[in-house]
C-alpha cells in the first residue's frame, strides 16, 4: 500500500524534495490525505463539502482554509514541490520564536536538515548562521582578535541588522573611511578577546563540513599551531529562493512570511589572530 504524504519522515527525504513546506493543523492533513483520490476525481467544491461532513463538526473548512488549500495546490501546478506538514510532526523541526505559523512558506536550511526559516527571511537568517558558526569556530580554536572585512555584497548597512551575539569580546562597529582597508575592503566591525585560551573544535557544526578553507584553518591550529588566520564566509548560491519563486508564491495567495529580502552574492572575509 503506498504511504501517505504526511507518514513520510520529512527530515528523511532528500533537499529538493523537502525544502519547501506549510504547516496546517492535524485534522487538516489528515482530510487532505484521506480526500486527495476523491478531491482530484470531483473537484474542490465537492471535495470541501465532503469534509466538512466528515471530521469533527467543530473543525470547519473555513474560507482561508480552503485558500490555503488552493494555494498549496496552485505553487504545485506552477511546478514548485511543495509539502503540507502536520503541526504534529512541525514538532521535529526547529523554527525561529514565533513560528511556525499556519499557512507560512517556509525553507529548509541548506546544511542543517531539521532547521526551516519563513521564505521572507531566508537569506539574511541563513548568512547569519553562516557567518555565526565561523565565528564561533574561530573563538573555540582560540582566536584573541578578529577583523571582518566586506568584500562583495552585504555590507555595513545588512551587518547592522543580524542578530550576532559574540561573547567575552570588546567589540567596535561603525568603521568610518581611515580605517578602510587599502584593498577597498570595508571592515564591518572588530572584536578583542582577551585571555582566550581555548583550543578546540566546537561541537554540532554545520557550514563546517562542507568549507574546506575552514577545516584547513582548524588543522592548522590544532595540529600545528598556527598564529594567524584569513578566513572566507561565502554566500553565493540562492538555493532557488528568488524573486521568481516569491512571485509563484504570491500568485498562489502563500503567506511567505514578511518583507522578503532577497539574495545577494556575499563574500566576508575574517582574518586575525590566535593566542
Amino acid at each position: 500500500m503506498k504511504q501517505a504524504e504526511h507518514e513520510v519522515d520529512l527530515l528523511s527525504r532528500p533537499y529538493a524534495e523537502r525544502q519547501l513546506i506549510v504547516v496546517l493543523n492535524d485534522e487538516e492533513i489528515k482530510a487532505q490525505q484521506k480526500f486527495k483520490e476523491k478531491q482530484e476525481e470531483t473537484g474542490l467544491a465537492k471535495f470541501v463539502s465532503v469534509v466538512s461532513k466528515m471530521i469533527s463538526p467543530s473543525i470547519i473548512f473555513a474560507e482561508a482554509t480552503i485558500e490555503l488549500y488552493r494555494a498549496i495546490k496552485s505553487l504545485r501546478e506552477q511546478g514548485v514541490k511543495t509539502l503540507s506538514v502536520s503541526q504534529s510532526d512541525a514538532k521535529e523541526i526547529k523554527f525561529p520564536p514565533g513560528h511556525p505559523r499556519f499557512g507560512v512558506l517556509y525553507i529548509a536550511h541548506p546544511a542543517a536538515e531539521n532547521v526551516y526559516f519563513p521564505f521572507a527571511q531566508f537569506h539574511r537568517l541563513t548568512f547569519e548562521h553562516k557567518f555565526s558558526e565561523a565565528v564561533i569556530l574561530l573563538m573555540s580554536l582560540g582566536a584573541t582578535y578578529i577583523e571582518v572585512q566586506h568584500v562583495t555584497g552585504w555590507s555595513k548597512e545588512f551587518s547592522a541588522k543580524m542578530d550576532i551575539s559574540i561573547p567575552h569580546a570588546e567589540i567596535e562597529g561603525g568603521v568610518n573611511s581611515s580605517s578602510t582597508k587599502t584593498s577597498g575592503s570595508e571592515i564591518l566591525f572588530t572584536a578583542n578577546f582577551s585571555g582566550n585560551t581555548t583550543n578546540e573544535l566546537p561541537s554540532n557544526l554545520v557550514w563546517f563540513h562542507h568549507e574546506p578553507t575552514w577545516q584547513q584553518i582548524a588543522d592548522g591550529r590544532l595540529k600545528y599551531g598556527m598564529k594567524d588566520f584569513s578566513l572566507s564566509v561565502r554566500y553565493e548560491d540562492d538555493l532557488g529562493v528568488n524573486v521568481g519563486l516569491k512571485t509563484a508564491a504570491v500568485k498562489a495567495k502563500l503567506d511567505i512570511g514578511g518583507n522578503f529580502e532577497d539574495h545577494q552574492s556575499t563574500v566576508w572575509k575574517i582574518v586575525g589572530k590566535f593566542s
